[in-house]
């Protein structure tokens, strides 16, 4: 039913726009008037384009056009007031008479504001807000032109721009997802990625290899796909960071992580705007890699050949190394299985309509060739916008959205066929097969792991306005996001030869994962006195997220088939179906006095399918006060202190136990009975009928403020947030038959910190303008408590991996080992394990996520058609896991591990694993990055005009292009777990590689 639905839904969709058009037809009013003008730069007098151009207090607005020119039509007799607003500019607002017939003509001067305050933010319910209304702080991002060449995704759109945000690459495979964390993490057991929604509805945004709801069921080693990076940053208008509950409580139970809103890109009237690109660029691995070593000696006493005389069996008296016999290989330069990666892509855009109708409609082609023959990823891509005035009291929109995604993953990170993993874990010398890889296994034996992922998602949404009166509007949002995901992998017979491998194997996994949205809001506005408008809202919310898939395996496939048919033996099959639900009810009160302080209260109540039976459901009230204290008749007037707004928001919002934590289910087992195989059933899980969702409160306070002459702004927030009532596995006691753990709510988090934005406009004359940002921020992450198990009875740490534990009182995830002091007793220059003390018990070493964050981006222009910009960003304050470097000593092939000279902190790290610690290779990761830097040059005006075009620019734009650090593994960003919530290593990955991109942008 549901399947045959999504494939109607194309033709469904262009019905509906076919009765649109219909009614948009019919829908002038004979005695209606119109509303034109243009919108300027009040200092350069520059058309502003893009600008908002609204009609106060109605649903009625629209957006200038390249030229600054706008126009409304349809508008009913009467005075009104129009407001215009653009990022980066101070609002003006203006009073307009229409006349039966007539034009009103208006013309608007907005003045550059170094601190925005007009920015339109969409909220919870599909309605929208000014920034000077919300108490809480939200950031928002417009992605240009140069920052679309230098980004591949949308992670990588956002990284290192909001202050906050943590957005950690985690390696360099294309098509791979990042960690993304908003404000710390907030649960040990859930998810801590933040909630995406797009034009109004939920975008499934999962991560991890899971068989339930990951990003993908095939591990490659580490590296997962994303489904954030599914959505196109060409179609992005902007995104809005809401940044914790205080912000997000109006979307109830998902928003504890955060939520970005994603708004795709509009048409404007008038006629047909084309948008053309071409991008062409490489992609390189410029790592650094270590060669591995082996030391020859002779075994004491027996005199016989020692093939692996490292210095700890020196310092044993177990071996002699003979002279000269250090031996290395580098099986990554030697016999490298890197190339030059290559990146194109192609996109084409239109937009245009009438006063009724607008539309937007692009497609786009995407490949990327990584630095390995089996890395690729290959997308394309098409979305259609459509926005109808069917009245000139309601408007609707359509969007719809599709994408095809064809992903070869590479063996990788934590995999012993990985390529990076089996080249240095290799050995020291050549050979003619294996050429120093382990197991004697090349790159090209390697490649015939065949591990795919194929997607094709449809995503569409409707979202309406309607004001029947004055004082009522009604706003209406549903839409679909449906995926259709095959995750298959294909090892042909006899081509790789280790373990099982060469009988040839087959994996096929197709799913289905359906999330649907439905919202109603009514809204009504009065004025119980003068300079009091009252808002009051009530909304119907409706969400529901469905999985189905199945997994097939089997092996000895028959010589010359890829297909499941062709398997013979070790057949395993599973089945995942998942269904939840939740139900809302919002009502909220929003107060404006004389538009500039703004009282808002909300109160959220929601049931969810995956609450515990015995718990109904959970309210999440916030509430949020503004005051914009400038426009006060008091404040001073100078060109020195211009603005200030002070904010304070405070807001709960939760997070759902996954589907079925809350109930006691049961998996199939064959039971041997009587010697014949009968059905039986395991507990698969203990379910908890009083489990309760996790619920974090947050409270903000900020403000901003711009100067000397709003060429300065600064936006300043404190936060204090708390997660309660954690999910935690707690153990339950064999004898009662059931699983060995139980959910339970029970813990407690804490998340504190700093947040700063600086936007200045150092130089802005006629030649030469130059600009700056900054974004810093500080998050400090704590674990208040694991609760009881009983009075009296706490919850003992719980074990992340064999380095990392959640400990009360400590960040979460943090490392642990027994630390190490050493010295040089005899001052022979070698470490012996007599001259390593340990310290008797695990001792706390760092956490895994920064606690510090900065990002400096400058922007220079030159006679308006030179640009350089540049993004550096710097983390500090974490630790790193350099499990490579670990495991290559244990495997015996560092350099520290034989070569007399090496530091001393080194040598003694590695003999330090054999005495049962790993604290030698928990190292700072601090880093400054030189992570975007991107040159444009336009066409001038008379060649374009020449030409018939209204603008043509080139960009060169580079990623990833130098690294500062002391951390001694290949890039202290490196994560070999991305789709794990704690588990952070360096382990056998591929670094960030460094891409240059040429991108030709065309517009007519």
């Amino acid at each position: 039913m549901i399947q045959h639905l999504v494939r109607k839904t194309p033709r469904l969709s262009i019905a509906a726009g076919a009765l649109l058009l219909s009614m948009a037809a019919t829908a002038r009013s004979q005695d209606a008037g119109v509303i034109t003008g243009v919108v300027r730069d009040a200092t350069t007098r520059a058309p502003i384009a893009s600008a908002q151009v609204q009609i106060v207090n109605t649903t009625r607005a629209t957006i200038a056009g390249d030229d600054g020119t706008f126009r409304i039509a349809n508008v009913r007799p009467g005075q009104y007031q129009i407001r215009a607003l653009r990022l980066g500019f101070q609002s003006s607002t203006q009073p307009a008479q229409v006349t039966a017939g007539g034009t009103t003509a208006l013309e608007f001067a907005l003045a550059p504001a170094a601190v925005s305050l007009e920015e339109v933010v969409t909220t919870a319910t599909g309605e929208t807000s000014r920034k000077r209304e919300i108490g809480s702080a939200v950031a928002t991002i417009a992605p240009k032109q140069q920052e679309l060449a230098t980004a591949q995704s949308v992670s990588q759109l956002l990284t290192g721009k909001v202050a906050g945000v943590d957005v950690a690459s985690s390696g360099g495979t294309v098509g791979s997802g990042s960690r993304i964390r908003i404000r710390g993490a907030n649960s040990l057991s859930l998810t801590n990625e933040p909630l995406i929604i797009v034009d109004g509805i939920r975008f499934n945004n999962s991560v991890g290899v899971d068989n339930t709801s990951g990003a993908g069921t095939i591990g490659v080693g580490g590296q997962v796909p994303s489904r954030f990076n599914d959505i196109n940053p060409e179609d992005i208008e902007s995104i809005e960071v809401l940044k914790g509950p205080a912000a997000a409580a109006q979307y109830g139970t998902a928003a504890a992580n955060g939520v970005f809103q994603i708004k795709t890109k509009r048409g404007r009237s008038g006629k047909a705007r084309w948008t053309t690109f071409v991008e062409s660029g490489s992609i390189n691995d410029h790592t650094d890699y270590p060669a591995n070593y082996q030391q020859i000696g002779i075994n004491t006493p027996a005199g016989t050949r020692a093939a692996f005389c490292s210095l700890d069996s020196q310092t044993r008296g177990l071996c002699t190394p003979i002279v000269d016999s250090l031996i290395s290989f580098n099986p990554l330069v030697q016999a490298s299985p890197f190339r030059s990666g290559v990146r194109r892509a192609y996109g084409a855009s239109v937009n245009g309509g009438t006063d009724q109708i607008t539309y937007y409609i692009a497609g786009n082609y995407d490949k990327q060739r990584g630095v390995f023959v089996t890395s690729q990823d290959q997308r394309a891509s098409g979305r259609a916008n459509l926005s109808v005035q069917l009245r000139d009291n309601w408007n609707l929109s359509v969007g719809t959205s599709y994408l095809a995604n064809h992903l070869h993953l590479p063996q990788n990170d934590n995999n012993t066929l990985g390529i990076i993993s089996a080249a240095l874990l290799g050995t020291a010398s050549d050979d003619p097969v294996g050429h120093g890889y382990l197991n004697g296994l090349a790159p090209p034996q390697i490649y015939n792991i065949n591990t795919r992922q194929d997607v094709q998602r449809f995503e569409n949404s409707i979202n309406s306005s309607f004001q029947p009166l004055s004082w009522l509007t009604a706003t209406g949002v549903a839409g679909l996001d449906y995926l259709n995901r095959y995750d298959n992998e294909v090892i042909p017979p006899l081509k790789v030869p280790f373990g099982s491998l060469p009988d040839g194997q087959r994996t096929s996994n197709p799913y289905q994962i359906y999330n649907y949205t439905a919202n109603g809001t009514l809204s009504a506005s009065f004025t119980p006195f003068e300079g009091l408008k009252s808002t009051t809202k009530a909304s119907g919310l409706f969400n529901k997220e469905l999985i189905r898939g199945t997994r097939a395996f089997g092996a000895k496939l028959v010589a010359g088939t890829l297909s499941l048919q062709g398997t013979t033996a070790r057949f395993a099959v599973g089945e995942t179906s998942t269904d939840n639900k939740t139900v809302s009810v919002l009502g909220s009160e929003d107060l404006a006095w004389r538009d500039r302080i703004f009282l808002s209260g909300a109160i959220r109540n929601d049931k969810n399918s995956a609450f515990g039976q015995n718990f109904g459901s959970i309210n999440y009230p916030s509430v949020t006060l503004s005051w914009v204290v400038n426009e006060e008749s008091w404040f001073p007037r100078n060109n020195i202190f211009n603005s200030l707004r002070l904010r304070a928001a405070n807001g709960r919002s939760g997070q759902k136990p996954t589907f079925r934590d809350a109930i006691t289910f049961f998996n199939a087992q064959t039971v041997t009975v009587g010697g014949t195989d009968v059905a039986g059933i395991t507990v698969g899980g203990t379910g908890n009928k009083d489990l309760r969702p996790e619920k974090s409160r947050e409270t903000e306070l900020g403000f901003d403020a711009g100067f000397l002459g709003e060429r300065i702004g600064f936006e300043v927030t404190h936060y204090d947030k708390r997660t309660d009532d954690l999910l935690i596995a707690v153990p339950l006691a064999p004898s009662l038959g059931l699983t060995t753990t139980q959910f339970k709510n029970l813990g407690s988090v804490s998340n504190k910190g700093w947040e700063l934005l600086v936007n200045a406009k150092v130089i802005d004359i006629e030649r030469v303008a130059f600009d700056f940002g900054i974004a810093t921020s500080t998050n400090d992450n704590k674990l208040l408590s694991l609760g009881f198990l009983a009075p009296g009875k706490p919850v003992q740490p719980i074990v992340v991996n064999t380095q990392q534990q959640h400990r009360e009182g400590l960040p979460l995830g943090a490392y642990f080992q027994r630390s190490i002091t050493f010295a040089d007793a005899n001052g022979d220059g070698i470490i012996a394990r007599s001259e390593i003390t340990l310290s008797d018990t695990a001792v706390y070493l760092g956490n895994p996520l920064p606690r510090h964050q900065l990002s400096f981006s400058p922007n220079l222009t030159l006679f308006k058609l030179f640009r350089v910009a540049a993004l550096i960003d710097h983390k500090d304050g974490y630790k790193l896991f350099n499990n490579t470097r670990r495991f290559r000593c244990s495997f015996g092939n560092c350099p520290e591990a034989y070569v007399r000279t090496a530091p001393l902190a080194d040598q003694a790290a590695a003999i330090a694993i054999a005495l049962g610690t790993d604290a030698g290779y928990i190292e700072d990761a601090n880093f400054t990055k030189l992570r975007e830097l991107s040159f444009t040059i336009a066409a001038p005006e008379r060649f374009n005009q020449a030409f018939g075009g209204r603008n043509l620019e080139l960009t060169i734009a580079g990623r990833n292009l130098h690294t500062w650090t002391k951390y001694t593994g290949f890039d202290p960003e490196v994560n070999s777990s991305p789709g794990a919530n704690f588990s952070t290593s360096d382990f056998l990955t591929l670094p960030p590689t460094r891409t240059w991109t040429a991108r030709l942008t065309m517009s007519f």
